[in-house]
């Protein structure tokens, strides 16, 4: 009777959660059956299969190896680096930093599960209920970007920056899907969020107001068009502002201070919406700027992203290779712009596994140029069938400024190419190379072979180093080494497996008396286990999981599933774990007692007891070691 009373109360407990979640368990239950765990996840990270697995780069920390494995047979994610792990929802939960209602709402519409609209306003509901500075602050962007949004499509004051836009070639459709705005010379923002009862000190490190000598807000955006800035959840967390007249005195953009929310060493413009179709494409393609990201964006062309101002970052270089193996560079077409190009191929190269590679803009204009004088088609046409390699960029790159029939620019070209033709790792890309630099300069391939060997001896120790393939890439990797149990634990493991896919095994432990595993962790998981199938006929990991809320049982029970077990159960096997287990029961419990009265005599200072406890703890700690000896 008691048991079965302990899990009537977890049972209750386990309702009143999922009451507190607010969203009832059939919609979560819905959502999880229909909703594929590898395709919510290939939306943040580039997966590859290997085996029964898909392995990639962990959202959760840096590294090199992907060390992330997600089960699409058990609809689970675990890092073997970190010990992250969980069903969907705890991935969107992590990676999103959001609460379970949240996670839920949002997996369903990441992987189009229809829900009521009734069930929608609890993402609003629960925002509501937040209060933290990062949450307010997202609030006070959001509340921004409508007014600047409003400002340019439906006042007077927005309409030359209006007009400025449907000139360079955006359309209404355009401007109202990246939510474009317009700050006016006008003090609007400050009194509009004033009326909407914001925090003063908020608005004072909002990062939207400059701060006069005499402690008053000026608004920090005026006179320019504005460029909501968007995290990968599609949040606007800061601005960048474009000057709508030229005026030598400021500078032509102007993006939005450091806030809590907002780091531009770790956002790209335009991720967010370029993120799905990067991985569909299988690359992205850095822009110089957000005018050449969206004349991109019309071309049809929405695999593009631009930094802000600044050379790519570690981070987000990082962000890019999660989602693609591949980046290619267009920046404008003249020298200054392919200048940059060199730049930042000369950063990257070192520092990422990404394969590099540029796209070329011709007669020297940029991108947005280059849409508004040939059209649409046109740029579609360069940007998706004229890439060319990093070192057959350098080729036409350093030959800037220099008479190739001139001896002496010949040879200086030539060591500047070979030095670029040293980081190359692949021979066969060198033979290449080569072959075409010996015939164009009518030199022999084997002295150019000799001087290539040369610098490569120089600049070996700052080569990239690649996978054994010769190939960039994921490859499938788990760094973690295989932790080692006692015969004790190995059975308890092996037992908790089990039960949890065998009725028939559950039905024999209930029926033995006495029985307990010997490490509470795994006591606690099986008392779980018992109150989860009182409510679901079938196991199924993912579900399970939404039941444990200490995460070191989730990570005991990813565990678990992962290790190799068969699937066959048989009598001998059962036997043998209870065996194993109920011989070192008593003996656990024992020395759990005598650590109990150790610290009860402790308390009384009681010296007498303390030294015969501990004599005797000394001498079960002995046959506890003895035992598990024994046992390995």
């Amino acid at each position: 009777m008691c048991g079965f009373y302990v899990l009537e109360v977890f049972l209750e407990v386990k309702r009143g959660d999922f009451l507190s979640r607010r969203i009832p368990e059939e919609v979560i239950e819905n959502v999880r059956s229909n909703v594929n765990i590898v395709d919510v996840v290939s939306q943040y990270v580039q997966l590859s299969k290997s085996g029964k697995n898909f392995f990639g780069l962990c959202p959760f920390h840096e590294e090199k190896t992907p060390s992330f494995s997600v089960s699409e047979e058990k609809q689970i994610f675990h890092c073997f680096s970190c010990h992250r792990g969980g069903n969907v929802f705890k991935f969107i939960m992590e990676v999103e930093n959001v609460s379970f209602p949240e996670a839920v709402l949002r997996v369903a519409e990441l992987g189009n599960v229809q829900l009521d609209d009734e069930l929608l306003k609890f993402r609003s509901d629960s925002t509501e209920n937040e209060s933290s500075d990062a949450t307010k602050l997202k609030n006070l962007y959001n509340e921004a970007a409508k007014l600047f949004h409003h400002i340019l499509v439906n006042t007077v004051m927005g309409e030359d920056a209006m007009q400025y836009l449907l000139k360079r070639g955006l359309t209404a459709e355009m401007i109202t899907e990246f939510n474009l705005g317009f700050a006016p010379d006008k003090q609007l923002l400050l009194p509009f969020l004033q009326e909407k009862k914001a925090d003063q000190d908020l608005l004072h490190r909002s990062g939207l107001f400059i701060e006069t000598t005499e402690g008053k807000l000026r608004e920090r955006f005026r006179n320019r068009i504005i460029f909501p800035i968007r995290d990968a959840q599609e949040r606007t967390v800061a601005f960048s502002g474009r000057l709508l007249e030229k005026n030598s005195n400021l500078p032509k953009y102007l993006n939005s201070p450091e806030t809590a929310i907002f780091n531009k060493r770790k956002l790209l413009f335009n991720f967010d919406k370029a993120k799905g179709e990067i991985r569909q494409k299988k690359f992205a393609i850095l822009f110089e700027g957000f005018m050449d990201v969206l004349a991109a964006y019309r071309s049809g062309i929405k695999n593009g992203v631009a930094s802000m101002g600044t050379s790519l970052t570690n981070e987000q270089v990082y962000l890019l290779e999660r989602a693609t193996q591949k980046l290619y560079i267009c920046y404008d077409g003249d020298v200054p712009g392919q200048t940059a190009t060199a730049r930042a191929l000369s950063l990257l190269d070192p520092v990422t596994k990404m394969t590099l590679g540029v796209i070329r803009m011709p007669e020297a204009l940029d991108p947005d140029e280059y849409v508004q004088k040939y059209g649409t088609d046109a740029f579609k046409e360069i940007a998706q069938n004229t890439h060319e390699t990093a070192l057959a960029f350098y080729l036409h790159y350093y030959e800037q400024g220099r008479n190739l029939d001139n001896e002496d620019d010949q040879l200086a070209y030539l060591a500047d190419v070979l030095k670029q033709l040293a980081q190359v790792i692949s021979p066969v890309e060198q033979d290449i190379y080569l072959n075409q630099l010996a015939k164009r300069f009518g030199l022999e391939k084997s002295s150019l072979l000799s001087q290539l060997n040369e610098f490569i001896r120089k600049t070996g120790k700052n080569r990239k180093k690649v996978q054994a393939t010769g190939k960039k890439g994921l490859l499938a990797s788990n760094p973690e080494k295989k932790k080692s149990y006692d015969k004790v634990e190995k059975a308890e493991r092996l037992l908790l497996y089990r039960l949890l896919h065998s009725a028939n095994i559950r039905l024999k432990l209930r029926q033995l008396t006495g029985y307990s595993f010997v490490h509470d962790a795994y006591q606690e998981l099986y008392t779980i286990a018992e109150g989860y199938f009182n409510v679901y006929p079938e196991y199924e990991t993912a579900r399970f999981l939404d039941f444990l809320d200490d995460d070191g049982l989730r990570q005991l029970l990813i565990e678990l599933e992962l290790e190799n077990y068969s699937r066959e159960e048989n009598e001998e096997e059962f036997s043998d774990c209870v065996s194993v287990i109920m011989r070192q029961s008593p003996l656990e419990q024992h020395i759990k007692e005598i650590k109990q009265q150790l610290a009860d005599a402790k308390r009384m200072n009681n010296e007498k007891l303390i030294t015969k406890l501990t004599i005797e703890l000394v001498a079960l700690l002995r046959r506890q070691q003895e035992a598990k000896s024994a046992s390995l």
